[in-house]
């Protein structure tokens, strides 16, 4: 498959047409995000969410209740039937894209080429040139940029994408990088996708993150490690140690318990020995990452010596560096590292003045991360003695990472939740309990 019919084109153009008209038919209502989300009985992220471009088609349910609040007579119901959920679609087709990837080599090239159209990415990959490639096992710099595209697009689509519809992409992608890097036989090609084979095992990691299964992301980031060390690919051997870092030293990103600050600290430290080959949002995140890790011991001197360092890095970030695996990063970003290191340090107040700048900032393109920095928040609220605003925005956040499907989102958000023990009985506390427990219904 190397291109799409024009009805495989429609779901996506379809899907930001009606975040285009849900937009426009709310303001014309007169209504902003929160009234509606009242109105209809939903959290704001709801809705927001629905007014995002290049993301999953709200639930059909949704997009009535809104059609109804905004008197759209049918439009909007109409619009969204067009379209099959692309979440819906990936499961449907994930499957056969393993299995693709089991058949032989040529297979594998195709099962990357229905990742691309799945995502509709065709124009990113050439599967003629892929094919020929398996057949006189040398490649053209065509061809690997065609397999590197369709890497960073789907690094980036883990921002819009429900983490368990990307996993059968891809791991499917992955297998046919790995099927093309064992039938290299020149040390300039191996080198070049090993790199690629290193780098898409790292976003597979991400995205096993996201669904909660860390074992899976361990051995992924683990295989990308020790990959690029056998290279001796100092790039990819740093990146790989940093988001591997990330998995060891849970408890440093407010996620659980049950990981080791001083394994992650030790790993990040191994990272920072690649920094001269490593791009600027790379070194970004690893002192961001120090920091958070110093915060969650204590050490506010180091702590604040990393987030320089990670500020520094930043200053240095081109918009040519946001793709891929750092695709996300910015300036802003490092605000967010700032804020989430404040509130492990228990200054509630520092924490609240530096997340609410950094979501002041447009971060539509990084929901994720705006998700996160909004649990961080409702938690500075909450200690800094504002429980009601803190359930409240700890609520709608909550009630967006369930509609995303993010797993690892969700521990956070119940992290954040466990820290409001001591007001569990509290009207607000109580109040958004039972919100999130009737977020199953919606």
């Amino acid at each position: 498959m190397t291109g799409l019919t024009e009805p495989d084109r429609q779901p996506a153009a379809i899907a930001n047409r009606l975040a285009r008209e849900i937009k426009r038919r709310r303001l014309g209502a007169g209504l902003s995000q929160r009234k509606l989300a009242a109105q209809i009985g939903y959290t704001r992220q709801y809705v927001s969410m629905c007014e995002w471009e290049d993301a999953s088609l709200p639930s059909a349910e949704l997009v009535a209740a809104i059609d109804t609040a905004v008197g759209a007579n049918g439009e909007l119901v109409s619009m969204r039937a067009e379209a099959p959920d692309r979440r819906h679609r990936s499961r449907r087709i994930s499957t056969e894209l393993v299995a693709a990837s089991e058949r032989g080599p040529a297979a594998a090239v195709q099962s990357t080429a229905v990742v691309a159209a799945e995502l509709d990415l065709d124009r990113a990959f050439d599967a003629e040139l892929a094919t020929s490639f398996l057949r006189s096992r040398s490649v053209s710099e065509a061809t690997i940029d065609s397999f590197t595209a369709v890497t960073n697009l789907l690094a980036g689509q883990r921002q819009s994408i429900a983490p368990d519809a990307l996993i059968g992409p891809i791991e499917a992608h992955r297998d046919a990088v790995a099927t093309l890097f064992r039938a290299a036989t020149n040390e300039r090609v191996k080198q070049q996708v090993g790199a690629l084979l290193g780098e898409t095992s790292v976003v597979a990691s991400r995205v096993w993150s996201a669904v909660g299964d860390r074992s899976m992301a361990l051995t992924h980031c683990a295989f990308a490690r020790k990959l690029a060390d056998q290279l001796q690919d100092r790039a990819m051997s740093g990146i790989a140690r940093i988001f591997e870092s990330n998995l060891r030293s849970d408890a440093a990103t407010l996620i659980s318990s049950d990981g080791d600050v001083v394994i992650g600290l030790r790993i990040l430290k191994e990272a920072a020995e690649f920094a001269d080959c490593l791009p600027p949002a790379a070194r970004a995140r690893i002192g961001a990452e120090q920091a958070q890790a110093y915060a969650v011991l204590e050490l506010r001197e180091e702590c604040e010596e990393a987030l320089m360092r990670a500020q520094r890095a930043a200053e240095y970030i081109s918009e040519g560096d946001r793709t891929g695996l750092f695709s996300d990063w910015n300036t802003t970003r490092i605000q967010v590292y700032v804020g989430t290191s404040q509130l492990l340090l228990n200054e509630p107040k520092r924490a609240i003045a530096a997340l609410s700048s950094a979501l002041n900032t447009k971060m539509g393109d990084s929901p994720n991360v705006e998700l996160a920095a909004r649990v961080d928040l409702a938690s500075a609220y909450t200690l800094s003695g504002e429980l009601e605003e803190g359930c409240r925005i700890l609520g709608d956040a909550y009630g967006a990472l369930a509609a995303m499907g993010n797993h690892r989102g969700i521990e956070r958000a119940n992290r954040a939740i466990e820290r409001m023990s001591p007001w569990r009985n509290e009207r607000p506390v109580l109040a958004m309990r039972e919100k999130i427990g009737s977020l199953s219904s919606c």
